[in-house]
Order: structure tokens, then sequence, then C-alpha cells
């Protein structure tokens, strides 16, 4: 099997190492070492790099004109592909929008409140609707390591944000991982699935919990309404939800392997001993 991802960032690179001991080869476009691509041109010799691609991962969000980059300069490139058996888009689950904490699945309806939720949306139809062989990834939020609260919490820089019955749905990398390789090894139907754990959980619970096993002190908890925080984190608090991952454990046969961030986040903090 032959995979070419478009976008080798934080999840793409983990993947790439969970397929390294496998018969995978794999290629795409990034920063360092990879195929220069910046989406203001095609790629160069994209028909070579393409070459015997079986599986296609886009992992590039769209731009501030809501141009999904890939779509728009490599659509034809991937429809004339005779060997692709499937293609994996990586979304979010700010697509739902707001439910007052209520549970979210696949079906329900989406209505993104805020812009990267829209563009996400508008993408992922755009994927959908091009005849190929199109999976649909909606992210919770990533951790895992280098990506996670552990050093905030360490240098007291986290803030503890009280927003009452405020639930996120995450996910460890190694799950989303996970997640992908079960979809491309079978391949499973073309669809949306939910990547998240088995728990939402509000944010001020992870940080309890994490400063509880660093040994410091709780932080002072700021009410939402008072804290002086960023227009990007504020949109952070914009959706209140709780996305299920049923679906998926049922169309993948998945688990997770960290069902909530204590799972998670005890692996990392064992890793970093």
């Amino acid at each position: 099997m032959k995979l070419f991802i478009f976008g080798f960032g934080y999840t793409a690179t983990h993947l790439v190492k969970k397929l390294a001991s496998t018969s995978w080869q794999y290629s795409g476009t990034g920063r360092n070492n990879h195929i220069l691509f910046d989406g203001h041109a095609p790629i160069k010799n994209i028909s070579e790099h393409l070459n015997g691609v079986t599986h296609v991962l886009i992992s590039i969000p769209p731009d501030r004109d809501q141009k999904d980059f890939v779509y728009h300069h490599h659509l034809n490139d991937l429809k004339n592909l005779p060997t692709l058996k499937w293609l994996g888009y990586l979304s979010a689950t700010s697509v739902y929008g707001d439910s007052n904490g209520n549970w979210v699945d696949e079906l329900s309806p989406t209505n993104p409140t805020e812009v990267r939720g829209k563009r996400r949306l508008l993408a992922e139809k755009l994927w959908i609707d091009s005849g190929l062989p199109t999976h649909i990834f909606r992210l919770g939020g990533i951790y895992g390591p280098e990506r996670n609260q552990i050093e905030a919490i360490k240098n007291d820089s986290a803030l503890k944000i009280i927003k009452e019955n405020h639930y996120f749905s995450r996910i460890h990398v190694d799950d989303i991982c996970s997640s992908l390789i079960k979809s491309m090894e079978q391949p499973s139907p073309t669809g949306i699935y939910n990547i998240v754990d088995d728990c939402p959980t509000p944010a001020s619970d992870v940080l309890d919990f994490l400063c509880d096993k660093l040994g410091k002190s709780r932080l002072k908890g700021i009410p939402f309404e008072k804290a002086e925080i960023s227009p990007a984190l504020k949109s952070f608090y914009a959706d209140n939800k709780r996305v299920s991952n049923g679906l998926t454990k049922e169309k993948l046969n998945w688990q997770p392997t960290f069902p909530s961030f204590k799972e998670g986040y005890m692996d990392i903090l064992a890793k970093l001993d």
C-alpha cells in the first residue's frame, strides 16, 4: 500500500511513525524534507508523486478565503489516479456548532458557530461530492506528546477557565492514528466518522487532574465571563457539546486505547519520567 499525505503536521507525523514498521510506503508535502506545497500553485510533477498511490490523506485546513488548496489544485489529478482506493480528510468536531452540552453524532445537524468550523464544513462537502472514495474524520481536541497542558502547569502559565457544565471532546493522537489505520486497511465504508474518546470533560477537570499528578496546587478558577483571554481562546468555549464515537467503533471495529484524558495523560506522564 502506498500513502500520500497532503500536510505533514502533528497527526500525520505520528501516523507515519506507526506505519514505519509495516509494509506501507508513504510520502507527502510538508516543511521538513518533504514535497513543497504552499497552496499558491500546484505541486510540480504531481503525477510522479502520485504514481501508484492507493491512499491519500488530506491534513491541510482551508485558508481564510475558504479555499481548500488540495481540492483547488489537485482534484482532477486525484480523479485520474487509477490506483486510488481511499481518501481521508481530517476535519473537526467544530462543524457541529453548539448543542448546549447535549450529545451529537454523525447524523446530527451541522451548524458551526465560528469561522474555522464553517470553513471545515464547506471543505467536507466538496470532498464528499467529489466522487472520490472519501472518508471524513471529525477530530476532537487533539493532545499527545509535545502537545498537552503539562508544561503550562509546570511553568505556571495555565489558565483554569470555569464555565459551568461546559464539555469538550478530546482525542489522543495515538487513537487518531489507530482509527485511520483501521479505516485504511479495511478499507472502511465511505462516510463521516467522529474520532473522539469516550468521556467529554470540562477543561478545568483536566487541569485539576494534572495538578494532582504533578504535585502542584490546583489552579484558582477564573469565571469565563471575567476572563481576559484572546478571541481565539474565547471561540474555544463558544460551543458546548458531547460528541459520540459510537458509529466509529461499530464501522471501524475500533476502540480508543485512551478512553478518557486520564489514561491518555497518565501515558504521557509515564513516558516523561
